[in-house]
């Protein structure tokens, strides 16, 4: 009997929040805009917000238009905003979500590139704004209440489903028909998820029964030019921009990165010329000028419309640059210090241009030519295996072939110059033991730099082919000098922290080793930006030498060839019509390209992108630097013992060389 309780109880509960959807279905849509429900009850979490408290759209003024877009009767159903960081364009969509709850219940559907940062999304931003909102939290429920649909994943109540998903789920993208979507940073989204095609699509699929009541929020930081999907649907809108009045003349006009003036390296005095009366305009004046005319006492700025032959009354398109950020956020003087440190730094200036500028980065995929690299080396006449004074430390990057193996030896400098040593072959059976103890006898040679003796800080050596042995050679040294690493083309830093692979002995596991992921697109793009590169003949910064500067030595002509063997071209996929940039061979020898990558790999995980020129200079006048470890080492300590090394004398400090993401190291390892 008391099952049968329980169960009668149950339905008449399923009943209750029938009815009280049907009612709430029946009510008209309120008058009440998301702006105007966000600033009566929206509190901002300290847990997820550095200015915690009553949400006010004063602050951040070119939010309005979108918000006020995205109420039920505004007639606008599609929202784009192509955008920099430092906005508060996540937060709007919070906004929406909580108004729709709370004042128009219905299903809602919330979109991040991956489950794994949507749930990171929900515990630090989504559930602090329901705990500090009662009218969200009566509908809502505590979370993981026994009655409650408040998980990690789903938030449900009278009315209304709100579902947490990424794009990298299929599943979670089409579960139930949605009336609001709400896509985040779509250009971290994959091109085609688990052989479904596009998420947009399926998302966007799950709103077709909704007709004109459905509204979709759509925003992302763009990536590369003709690849970006938040461009492509940008440019399809009449393609609104903020314009914002002078504080001495009044005249409007729209913030650009090139009326931003400073001398290199003095933040304290950057200014902005204002494009009509040409005077300074610094950052405490972001607060007037931000202002929305008709909305803030005072008030000038505006969206205007500049594609008036592609608007559309359903469709709204904005444009947004970090410029714009309210003063107490990103200032100018902070991106002034961004540009000033990603000069000459490719990948850098791709990250400063999507985020800051909120525009797609065009790719300088096109290899340098090889024959001026030739002519200029030439010229200079370096010579094999003599090292300058100036040399900080020094890393080699090794290629495995079937019959051979070949490396370049680099010295590092400050700005991250680099000066070519050597590059060898070493010819001979991989598979076998010799070219191994003639590749360890590379990492016992030393040097001359000035009064100090050097030998190779860290080698990294590609594990692509015959991966045994290399494991066999690195467990021998120890990963302190020697790192198996192994190319990933869709990675976006230099390198990431190791993975575990399995080691295998006539077909049965006997251990653990570890693999770093190596950057190769993005570091490719990188030393692309580098050889390009010259130091002026004339002018004011005649002779100087420019950061990231490579001083190559007078080789053959078919090295400078395979140093510049690959070019990024645009290759668009049958099945989605995307377009994806790969890197493509030009010339069949490309080993060059790959020992100076791996190299350069080796000294980002020095640190060496992390020093300041206190650093550089204690390592250039530093003492005797011997790193040598001339005996194997024990299988136990997987090649991490220690002997004789101590941080800064040999191996990567952990200051200095852990990836980004924290690992927990084993005795005696800096890089475990």
């Amino acid at each position: 009997m008391g099952m049968m309780e329980s169960q009668l109880s149950q339905i008449d509960s399923i009943k209750v929040l029938l009815i009280a959807a049907f009612i709430e279905g029946l009510k008209p849509e309120p008058r009440f805009t998301v702006t105007e429900w966000a600033e009566l009850k929206r509190k901002l979490s300290s847990k997820g917000s550095a200015e915690h408290g009553p949400y006010r759209v004063g602050r951040t003024p070119y939010l309005r238009r979108a918000m006020n877009a995205m109420s039920p009767n505004s007639g606008v159903s599609l929202i784009i905003v192509m955008k920099g960081v430092q906005g508060g364009w996540t937060e709007l969509g919070f906004n929406v979500i909580g108004y729709y709850i709370d004042m128009v219940p219905c299903p809602i559907m919330y979109v991040m590139p991956t489950v794994q940062t949507m749930e990171r999304n929900v515990k630090q931003r989504i559930d602090p704004m329901i705990e500090d909102c009662p009218a969200l939290l009566l509908k809502v429920g505590k979370k993981r209440s026994k009655d409650g649909g408040n998980t990690l994943h789903q938030k449900d109540g009278a009315g209304f489903v709100l579902i947490l998903t990424g794009a990298n789920s299929a599943a979670g993208l089409r579960s139930v028909a949605v009336r609001i979507l709400l896509l985040d940073e779509v250009d971290g989204y994959p091109g085609d998820v688990d052989g479904e095609g596009s998420p947009v699509s399926l998302a966007m699929n799950r709103q077709v029964t909704f007709g004109d009541s459905k509204k979709t929020y759509m925003i992302s930081t763009p990536t590369i030019e003709g690849e970006s999907k938040i461009e492509s649907e940008f440019f399809l809108t009449a393609q609104e921009y903020y314009y914002v009045p002078c504080p001495h003349c009044e005249k409007l006009q729209t913030l650009e990165f090139e009326q931003l003036k400073w001398e290199k390296g003095k933040w304290s005095d950057v200014h902005y010329e204002c494009l009509h009366c040409r005077k300074k305009i610094y950052n405490r004046h972001k607060t007037f000028m931000l202002k929305e005319k008709g909305y803030d006492p005072g008030g000038l700025a505006e969206w205007r419309v500049t594609k008036p032959e592609l608007a559309n009354p359903k469709i709204l398109g904005q444009h947004w640059s970090s410029l714009y950020s309210p003063d107490g956020w990103l200032s100018w003087e902070n991106i002034a210090e961004k540009w000033d440190k990603c000069e000459n730094d490719e990948p850098e200036k791709k990250t400063f241009i999507n985020t800051i500028l909120g525009k797609t980065y065009k790719v300088k995929g096109d290899a340098p030519p090889w024959q001026q690299l030739f002519e200029r080396s030439t010229a200079a006449g370096l010579e094999r295996n003599k090292v300058w004074g100036d040399v900080a430390f020094i890393t080699a990057g090794v290629d495995v072939q079937g019959d051979r193996l070949e490396l370049e030896i680099v010295g590092w400098m400050k700005g991250r110059c680099s000066l070519q040593i050597d590059y060898r072959v070493i010819e001979g059976d991989t598979t076998k033991d010799d070219v191994w103890t003639r590749l360890g006898e590379v990492l016992n040679e030393e040097w001359k730099a000035g009064t100090r003796t050097l030998q190779i800080k860290l080698m990294a050596v590609d594990t692509g082919y015959n991966s045994p042995k290399v494991h066999d050679f690195a467990r021998i040294w120890g990963t302190r000098r020697v790192i198996p690493i192994q190319g990933r083309d869709s990675l976006d830093l230099p390198y990431t922290a190791p993975k575990a692979v399995n080691k295998t002995k006539l077909g049965k596991s006997v251990g653990k080793l570890k693999v770093w992921g190596v950057g190769v697109s993005y570091l490719k793009v990188q030393l692309y930006g580098w050889l390009r590169l010259t130091i002026p003949a004339e002018g004011d910064n005649a002779g100087l030498i420019p950061a990231g500067y490579c001083h190559l030595l007078p080789l053959e002509g078919h090295y400078f060839r395979g140093i510049t063997a690959e070019e990024l071209v645009p290759q668009r996929n049958s099945k989605t019509n995307a377009i994806k940039y790969e890197w493509i061979k030009r010339y069949v020898r490309n080993e060059p390209l790959d020992c100076r990558i791996y190299a350069m790999a080796a000294a980002y995980m020095v640190g060496f992108d992390r020093w300041d020129e206190k650093r550089w200079d204690k390592e250039v006048k530093g003492a005797v630097i011997k790193t040598s470890l001339k005996k194997p080492v024990s299988e136990e300590t997987d090649g991490d013992t220690g002997q004789g090394i101590e941080p800064g004398q040999g191996e990567p400090a952990a200051s200095d060389a852990a990836p980004k993401k924290k690992e927990r190291r084993s005795k005696g390892g800096f890089w475990n």
